[in-house]
């Protein structure tokens, strides 16, 4: 059976309605993100986005999740995925197109909104950046 989950958050990216959702793990952890609406917020044509969440599943398959969302499935993938693909897109599309950093400064800013969701119940400015600098170092930040 697969897990129900509810976004913490939803954005709008390059148009596109990409929702963020609290980790699987019980402790802090960055924001997590609907991997294929995030390919579409890239504007990726769709057989490059089938080929990426192929390579998502084959390399990354354990860090990954699919969740149930209103009787769906959905493939929710951590932080440091977006930010992975996001470079990618920009190195890629450098000279052709501006899509990706619209999306990066975009996911950014539901990043921030989303760490707020997850925060909220910390009423201490301090608390919640000690919670947010344990997330970063949950996902491999620097130590």
């Amino acid at each position: 059976m697969i897990e129900r989950a509810t976004p913490i958050h939803v954005a709008t990216i390059n148009g596109v309605s990409v929702r963020l959702f609290r980790g699987p793990a019980a402790g802090p952890d960055m924001p997590w993100h609907a991997h294929e609406e995030l390919l579409a917020a890239l504007a990726l044509p769709r057989d490059l986005r089938r080929a990426l969440k192929a390579a998502l599943l084959k390399s990354w398959k354990e860090v990954c999740h699919t969740v149930e969302i209103d009787g769906e499935p959905v493939l929710i993938a951590p932080h440091f995925v977006a930010q992975g693909l996001i470079g990618m897109a920009q190195e890629v599309g450098k000279g052709i197109t501006t899509t990706p950093d619209l999306v990066d400064r975009e996911y950014a800013c539901a990043g921030v909104a989303a760490m707020n969701a997850l925060t909220a119940h910390m009423p201490a400015a301090e608390d919640r950046f000690t919670w947010a600098m344990q997330a970063f170092h949950s996902q491999g930040g620097a130590s």
